[in-house]
């Protein structure tokens, strides 16, 4: 122990000379027993357009990621990860001059897991962790970055929630039935647009949308990976211990994913998804995935309270039947070099149903999030100066069905976001820059349901300079 602890300090010494490798530090006790410690940063300036017709424009520089990571074993079987998120030291709050960031407010673990590795074809992993849905949340968006994975509807949601807040002491009966109140405040939000790429996860409450605790089987069959598969259970969105259930249901869920290795494609190993190969393997995977969670009416967690119904339930004011959300995607990946140019193209459709309960007049419907996107990115594989210059344009439409009201009938909200960027890489994955926009564009039916005395949404556009380095 004396032995590792030196090395350990040894190299964490070490660390504070300039080094020009792009590997991970690692820890090594001896050639079974190691860890790796890296840090990734993301710096980011923007100019952020209007979310609101009371808003402004404004120019703001964060921090949008600054993480140390440790991954490693202690025998080839016994694995282990974890992640720690640093605040960000510009911490926002929308007041119509600056936007909210998706960076960190307190620093965190985001993840911590320990995995069994029996064989690559069977492993178990259990603790906090990507949850495998699709392929923005097991890999992250790379070619375009992307705050939150998403920051128009990450922008509609909080920015135009905050802009457009209302005290229910000021309005009365008056207050828009798609307005929710928070008791203690007396402060009412519209209720936030349903992102159909985010699963059944814990989400804010371990701040991150795209993760989960659980417990997931998982491993890859045959060769070059040809099929790899994840059987999950966890806490899910809808948990009893915070206040989502009114009774303890687990979220249940799977994933697969085919490559026709006998084409000559590679198939993707590990247990994360890549946005982009650069290059350096040619991949055409499919992936399909289900999950599902019961919500139902019970007792109160925190109070006891009997015939307690959770906020999915028309925010609590509906006691209607046990319901039991289900989520279906559909993805692809297909990138493959031809001489100097690596065209990468993807591909995903999701739909989220029987989301509890809405009410608009007495009618009662179940709400429904759909959505999907295109992106795609051409790379230049050769270096012009210091990089490889690539251009991405990304398009996601999603929509939520018997949700938002308007006139006493439901409405179907929409969101559209086309993103142009143009991509740097002077290291790969390691270092690079985009600088791109993004256009966020609500429809009509939703500017009408959340619209108030204040102002209303309405569509914008963000100008992105993002720096990112890897080490």
């Amino acid at each position: 122990m004396k032995k590792k602890l030196l090395l350990a300090l040894s190299v964490f010494g070490m660390a504070t000379i300039p080094l020009h490798s792009a590997d991970a530090i690692l820890l090594k006790a001896n050639d079974n027993e190691f860890a790796n410690v890296g840090l990734e940063l993301a710096i980011w300036a923007q100019n952020n357009g209007r979310v609101t017709t009371n808003d402004q424009n404004s120019t703001n520089f964060s921090v949008e990621e600054a993480r140390l990571y440790f991954s490693g074993q202690i025998n080839p079987i016994v694995q282990f990860g974890a992640n720690l998120d640093f605040a960000d030291n510009t911490t926002l709050t929308p007041d119509g001059s600056a936007r909210a960031h998706g960076d960190m407010q307190y620093t965190l673990v985001k993840n911590a897991f320990i995995n069994f590795k029996f064989m690559p074809q069977a492993q178990v992993m259990a603790g906090l962790f990507l949850d495998p849905w699709s392929r923005v949340a097991l890999g992250g968006s790379f070619i375009v970055p992307l705050e939150n994975y998403n920051p128009g509807i990450s922008e509609i949601n909080t920015d135009g929630g905050n802009l457009l807040q209302v005290q229910l002491a000021q309005v009365g009966s008056s207050l828009n039935p798609n307005y929710n109140c928070n008791s203690s405040s007396g402060v009412c939000k519209f209720k936030p647009f349903i992102n159909p790429l985010v699963p059944f996860g814990l989400g804010s409450d371990v701040g991150s949308s795209y993760r989960d605790a659980g417990i997931v089987l998982w491993g890859d069959i045959g060769k070059d990976a040809m099929i790899k598969y994840y059987l999950m259970a966890g806490n899910g969105k809808y948990d009893y211990e915070i206040g989502q259930n009114g009774k303890n249901n687990l979220k249940y869920g799977f994933r697969i994913e085919f490559t026709p290795t006998m084409l000559g494609y590679k198939g993707e190993p590990g247990y994360g998804d890549k946005d982009t190969y650069l290059g350096q393997r040619n991949t055409l995977t499919f992936g399909f995935a289900y999950q599902q969670q019961k919500i139902e009416c019970g007792t109160e967690a925190t109070t006891g309270a009997t015939n307690w119904c959770p906020p999915a339930f028309d925010n609590g004011n509906y006691s209607g039947p046990s319901t039991t959300a289900k989520g279906y995607t559909f993805d692809v990946l297909w990138e493959q070099k031809f001489g100097d140019f690596v065209p990468n193209f993807q591909a995903a459709w999701l739909d989220q149903k029987d989301l509890g309960y809405a009410k608009a007049g007495s009618s009662v419907a179940q709400p429904e999030a759909q959505g999907y996107y295109l992106q795609t990115q051409l790379l230049y594989d050769r270096y012009v100066g210091i990089g490889k210059p690539a251009l991405a344009l990304r398009y996601e439409n999603d929509e939520n069905k018997n949700y938002y009201t308007y006139n006493g009938n439901f409405v179907t909200a929409k969101v559209s976001m086309t993103d142009i960027f143009f991509n740097y890489y002077i290291d790969g994955e390691n270092a690079n820059i985009s600088l791109g926009a993004q256009i966020v564009s609500p429809n009509s039916d939703l500017k009408n349901a959340t619209a108030d005395s204040k102002g209303q949404l309405k569509s914008f556009t963000d100008y992105t300079l993002a720096l990112s380095t890897a080490f």
